[in-house]
């Protein structure tokens, strides 16, 4: 019993960290750890939006630190990074809800919305949209598991 719970902190916990999210908790759980698809959409869903939470009300200040370290480290004082002018030219066009919504799928949900907060955005706003897309992508990755799944086991049992 204890082994399926320490799965399901896995899933839960690493789903957390940005650039692996749940593009290797729900693959590894369906395939894996033969999990139920909704019990680990559930779990790996809640274990990103804790982790894209705190980048929203934090975002700023984990810049800032990193800032101060990276300057502690060269012993020389950085003048503060801007905002890449390709991030913020997307933002101008395309609107906060679109960048939220595809960050996930282009680069990282917890960069793009600590990125998106730190231009302006509403963090509620940043929030739900960049966790429909997660969601979504969630879902889709679902559904890719479990039709890999069963195309490779029916391979397999030629």
């Amino acid at each position: 019993m204890e082994n399926v719970f320490a799965q399901y902190m896995f899933i839960f916990f690493v789903s957390m960290v940005p650039f692996l999210e749940v593009f290797l908790t729900i693959p590894t759980a369906i395939i894996v750890f033969n999990f139920p698809p909704l019990v680990v959409l559930i779990v790996a869903i809640l274990g990103n939006a804790t982790s894209v939470l705190l980048f929203v009300f934090f975002g700023v200040q984990i810049n800032r630190f990193f800032n101060t370290l990276y300057n502690k480290l060269r012993k020389r004082n950085r003048a503060p990074m801007t905002i890449n002018p390709r991030i913020k030219r997307a933002f101008d066009r395309f609107g906060a809800t679109w960048v939220c919504f595809s960050s996930s799928i282009l680069f990282s949900s917890q960069v793009g919305a600590g990125t998106i907060t730190s231009l302006g955005a509403s963090k509620r706003q940043v929030f739900i949209w960049t966790n429909l897309g997660v969601s979504t992508l969630a879902v889709v990755l679902a559904t890719l598991s479990v039709v890999a799944e069963k195309l490779v086991s029916s391979l397999v049992n030629l």
